[in-house]
């Protein structure tokens, strides 16, 4: 960084990196005015640089080839939106190696990667910084590592995946199945036309392995974090949650008992009138319960073009008020580590209230029948919820437990669908009630 000029390489000129052009030309003003440094856009790198994106660069800024950023030397940040892996993570190292600070918010890659990368940046003396990788433009990341710093994390429960948000909150709102609510997603633009890392739950285990690092300073695996998506909900679950008084929320959450973590993405409900039930749409919302705060909550749009350029703007204000400060080392190893492994509960291990419903012959002793094998497996019925009969047809019968092991649920319910009265596989979902 030469005469307080701060010169970026962006690769990636897409939604996001279209947003972040958009920033520093329409900003750059306000940004010096309040950072004292100026930001340059050396060379901004895409596949496609004829399509026009309504921002104003020069053809000596675009280029086809990353390498054109990373070989140049007057660069001081390499700003990463390309997504995926591959080749994204050779780029982020390439660009490291040869003493640039990185600004990325690929999710998947620092899930995956994450030691690695933080590994090589010690080793070459540059920062990291990814903020827009989990929530958008809410401030997640540093509230954690720097505001809440001294504070042990009890719990995290994170609606942050705004697409499978939005089909929950459309499919109880207006009604409609799955199927219907995605394709109106898909045509809205906040479904991908392939949105399987999104309603799978892929997308937040993601954003969740970050923030269980952040929160609980150790490595952590996709692999130990159990992951359901919200293709099997359907209007009837809505229906008779908002019956119960519940709505169905896709919950990434993490609960730590000082020794090990529970970690988790599935769909879940929540009680009526909670902040978290009435977080709809594409919004995201996080809720943090730390030993000394207690109990916080981010909420704020959690993907989208301007909210995430903010946050990867606001990377590299932060990036550069580091490299004019002589003296401040790199964030490194403190932030991913693989030199100890966080500890994750299985999911088996879990505790929690459940709301079954079996799909059965209408005839007479079939819920004492379901009612015994629960109990001899130690799940005590709360209440229960059986709608008109009309003998010799198949009828709902709703069933909320009182806490009990899952494991113990699961063996019970495989016992349970093997009944010739049963007619499908029983739907479970769990009940989050800690909250806010």
């Amino acid at each position: 960084m030469k005469n307080g000029a701060v010169r970026i390489g962006l690769a990636g000129f897409g939604t996001i990196g279209t947003g972040v052009v958009k920033t520093i030309l329409d900003k750059g003003g306000m940004l010096t005015d309040r950072t004292g440094y100026r930001f340059e856009l050396a060379r901004v790198a895409d596949i496609d640089i004829e399509r026009d994106r309504g921002v104003g660069l020069g053809p000596s800024v675009l280029t086809r080839d990353v390498d054109e950023i990373l070989d140049d030397g007057s660069i001081d940040i390499f700003v990463e939106l390309m997504g995926g892996i591959h080749p994204a993570k050779e780029f982020i190292v390439g660009a490291m190696r040869r003493g640039k600070s990185i600004v990325t918010a690929n999710k998947a890659l620092l899930a995956c990667h994450g030691a690695e990368l933080f590994r090589t940046a010690e080793q070459n003396g540059v920062h990291i910084g990814f903020e827009a990788s989990v929530g958008g433009g809410i401030p997640i990341i540093r509230a954690i590592t720097n505001s809440l710093v001294a504070n042990r994390f009890i719990s995290i429960s994170a609606i942050i995946n705004g697409t499978s948000n939005y089909i929950l909150s459309k499919m109880t709102q207006q009604g409609g199945e799955f199927a219907d609510v995605l394709a109106e997603a898909k045509s809205r633009g906040y479904a991908e036309a392939d949105p399987s890392f999104d309603v799978d739950g892929i997308d937040a285990a993601h954003k969740l392995v970050i923030l269980l690092v952040l929160a609980y300073r150790g490595a952590v695996s996709m692999d130990d974090i159990y992951v359901e998506g919200i293709r099997g909900i359907t209007q009837l679950d809505i229906n008779f949650a908002a019956e119960l008084g519940y709505v169905i929320k896709h919950l990434a959450i993490a609960k730590s008992d000082g020794r090990e973590v529970s970690a988790r993405v599935h769909p879940a409900m929540v009680a009526k009138g909670t902040i978290i039930s009435m977080i709809n749409d594409v919004y995201n919302g996080i809720h943090v319960v730390g030993d000394a705060v207690g109990s916080q909550l981010f909420v704020g749009r959690g993907a989208g073009m301007m909210p995430t350029a903010s946050a990867v703007v606001s990377d590299i204000v932060d990036i550069s008020k580091k490299l004019g400060e002589k003296g401040v080392s790199p964030l490194r190893h403190n932030i991913f580590t693989d030199r100890k492994t966080v500890k994750i509960i299985p999911i088996g291990r879990i505790k929690t209230r459940y709301y079954l419903r079996f799909t059965v012959l209408d005839r007479p002793g079939v819920l004492a029948r379901i009612a015994r094998v629960l109990g001899t497996h130690g799940i005590s019925i709360e209440s229960v919820i059986q709608k008109a009969r009309s003998a010799g047809e198949f009828v709902p019968i709703v069933i909320m437990t009182h806490s009990a092991a899952e494991a113990s649920l699961v063996r019970a319910l495989k016992i349970i669908d093997r009944f010739k009265v049963v007619r499908e596989k029983t739907k479970f979902i769990r009940i989050e009630e800690e909250v806010i």
